[in-house]
Protein backbone atom coordinates (compact mmCIF):
# COMPACT_ATOMS: atom_id res chain seq x y z
CA UNK A 1 0.00 0.00 0.00
CA UNK A 2 1.30 3.41 -0.96
CA UNK A 3 1.78 5.71 2.09
CA UNK A 4 0.01 8.54 0.32
CA UNK A 5 -3.05 6.37 -0.23
CA UNK A 6 -3.26 5.28 3.43
CA UNK A 7 -6.74 5.91 4.90
CA UNK A 8 -7.06 8.85 7.35
CA UNK A 9 -7.59 8.28 11.05
CA UNK A 10 -5.74 7.61 14.26
CA UNK A 11 -3.66 4.60 15.15
CA UNK A 12 -4.31 2.68 18.33
CA UNK A 13 -1.20 4.15 19.95
CA UNK A 14 -2.34 7.71 19.20
CA UNK A 15 -5.74 6.99 20.76
CA UNK A 16 -4.18 5.47 23.91
CA UNK A 17 -1.82 8.43 24.31
CA UNK A 18 -4.71 10.88 23.88
CA UNK A 19 -6.79 9.02 26.49
CA UNK A 20 -3.86 9.01 28.91
CA UNK A 21 -3.49 12.79 28.53
CA UNK A 22 -7.22 13.32 29.09
CA UNK A 23 -7.14 11.01 32.16
CA UNK A 24 -4.24 12.97 33.70
CA UNK A 25 -6.07 16.23 33.09
CA UNK A 26 -9.28 14.90 34.65
CA UNK A 27 -7.32 13.60 37.65
CA UNK A 28 -5.86 17.08 38.19
CA UNK A 29 -9.32 18.67 37.94
CA UNK A 30 -10.86 16.22 40.42
CA UNK A 31 -7.96 16.70 42.85
CA UNK A 32 -8.41 20.47 42.69
CA UNK A 33 -12.15 20.12 43.34
CA UNK A 34 -11.49 17.80 46.31
CA UNK A 35 -8.90 20.17 47.79
CA UNK A 36 -11.30 23.10 47.41
CA UNK A 37 -14.07 21.18 49.16
CA UNK A 38 -11.73 20.31 52.05
CA UNK A 39 -10.62 23.94 52.36
CA UNK A 40 -14.22 25.13 52.43
CA UNK A 41 -14.98 22.81 55.35
CA UNK A 42 -11.87 23.94 57.22
CA UNK A 43 -12.65 27.63 56.67
CA UNK A 44 -16.26 27.09 57.78
CA UNK A 45 -15.06 25.47 61.02
CA UNK A 46 -12.53 28.28 61.62
CA UNK A 47 -15.24 30.89 61.12
CA UNK A 48 -17.58 29.13 63.55
CA UNK A 49 -14.78 28.74 66.11
CA UNK A 50 -13.95 32.44 65.76
CA UNK A 51 -17.58 33.38 66.43
CA UNK A 52 -17.65 31.14 69.50
CA UNK A 53 -14.44 32.69 70.86
CA UNK A 54 -15.77 36.19 70.25
CA UNK A 55 -19.10 35.30 71.91
CA UNK A 56 -17.36 33.88 75.00
CA UNK A 57 -15.15 36.97 75.39
CA UNK A 58 -18.23 39.16 75.03
CA UNK A 59 -20.07 37.09 77.67
CA UNK A 60 -17.20 37.66 80.10
CA UNK A 61 -17.21 41.40 79.36
CA UNK A 62 -20.99 41.70 79.76
CA UNK A 63 -21.22 39.58 82.91
CA UNK A 64 -20.69 42.68 85.05
CA UNK A 65 -18.02 40.92 87.08
CA UNK A 66 -14.30 41.62 86.87
CA UNK A 67 -12.85 38.21 85.95
CA UNK A 68 -10.37 36.55 88.26
CA UNK A 69 -6.99 35.41 87.00
CA UNK A 70 -7.86 31.83 86.19
CA UNK A 71 -8.29 29.20 83.49
CA UNK A 72 -11.79 27.97 82.69
CA UNK A 73 -13.11 25.69 80.01
CA UNK A 74 -16.36 24.28 78.78
CA UNK A 75 -18.34 22.91 75.90
CA UNK A 76 -20.93 24.56 73.71
CA UNK A 77 -23.29 23.31 71.01
CA UNK A 78 -23.12 25.60 68.01
CA UNK A 79 -24.21 25.12 64.39
CA UNK A 80 -25.17 21.50 64.98
CA UNK A 81 -21.78 20.57 66.37
CA UNK A 82 -20.11 20.37 69.79
CA UNK A 83 -17.15 22.68 70.48
CA UNK A 84 -14.67 22.95 73.36
CA UNK A 85 -13.37 26.33 74.58
CA UNK A 86 -10.64 27.32 77.02
CA UNK A 87 -10.45 30.82 78.51
CA UNK A 88 -7.26 31.92 80.26
CA UNK A 89 -7.50 35.22 82.13
CA UNK A 90 -4.22 36.89 83.06
CA UNK A 91 -3.25 40.18 84.68
CA UNK A 92 -1.67 42.82 82.44
CA UNK A 93 0.93 45.38 83.54
CA UNK A 94 -1.92 47.92 83.56
CA UNK A 95 -3.80 47.93 86.87
CA UNK A 96 -7.50 47.20 86.34
CA UNK A 97 -7.00 45.58 82.93
CA UNK A 98 -7.04 41.84 82.33
CA UNK A 99 -6.30 39.83 79.20
CA UNK A 100 -8.55 36.98 78.06
CA UNK A 101 -6.99 34.34 75.80
CA UNK A 102 -9.69 32.17 74.24
CA UNK A 103 -9.00 28.95 72.36
CA UNK A 104 -11.70 26.98 70.55
CA UNK A 105 -11.50 23.54 68.97
CA UNK A 106 -13.94 20.92 67.75
CA UNK A 107 -14.96 18.47 70.43
CA UNK A 108 -12.89 15.35 69.95
CA UNK A 109 -9.90 17.12 68.37
CA UNK A 110 -6.52 16.95 70.07
CA UNK A 111 -6.14 19.36 72.98
CA UNK A 112 -3.31 21.27 71.30
CA UNK A 113 -5.18 21.72 68.01
CA UNK A 114 -7.17 24.89 68.54
CA UNK A 115 -8.80 26.15 65.37
CA UNK A 116 -8.84 29.69 66.74
CA UNK A 117 -6.88 31.56 69.41
CA UNK A 118 -8.37 34.96 70.15
CA UNK A 119 -7.31 37.57 72.71
CA UNK A 120 -9.48 40.21 74.30
CA UNK A 121 -9.24 42.64 77.19
CA UNK A 122 -11.59 43.59 79.97
CA UNK A 123 -11.22 46.43 82.43
CA UNK A 124 -12.62 47.19 85.83
CA UNK A 125 -15.69 49.39 85.39
CA UNK A 126 -15.98 52.86 86.87
CA UNK A 127 -18.86 51.72 89.11
CA UNK A 128 -16.72 48.90 90.51
CA UNK A 129 -14.04 51.43 91.49
CA UNK A 130 -16.53 53.64 93.35
CA UNK A 131 -18.57 56.77 92.64
CA UNK A 132 -15.62 59.17 93.04
CA UNK A 133 -14.03 57.81 89.87
CA UNK A 134 -16.94 58.80 87.61
CA UNK A 135 -16.14 61.78 85.39
CA UNK A 136 -19.12 63.85 86.54
CA UNK A 137 -17.93 63.71 90.16
CA UNK A 138 -14.63 65.36 89.23
CA UNK A 139 -15.97 68.62 87.91
CA UNK A 140 -17.08 67.36 84.50
CA UNK A 141 -20.72 67.90 83.56
CA UNK A 142 -23.06 65.03 84.35
CA UNK A 143 -24.44 63.04 81.42
CA UNK A 144 -27.86 64.14 80.21
CA UNK A 145 -30.36 61.49 81.27
CA UNK A 146 -33.24 63.09 79.36
CA UNK A 147 -35.03 64.54 82.42
CA UNK A 148 -35.56 68.23 82.95
CA UNK A 149 -34.64 69.75 86.37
Amino acid sequence: MNPSSRPGGFTLIEVVVALAIVALGMFAVFKAIGDTAANIGYLRDRSLASWIADNKITEIRLSGEYPSVDKTEGDVDYAGRRWHWIATVSQTPVEGLRRIDMQVRRDGDAEDSALVSLAGFVGATATAAGPSSTPWNRGAPAPDDGEEP
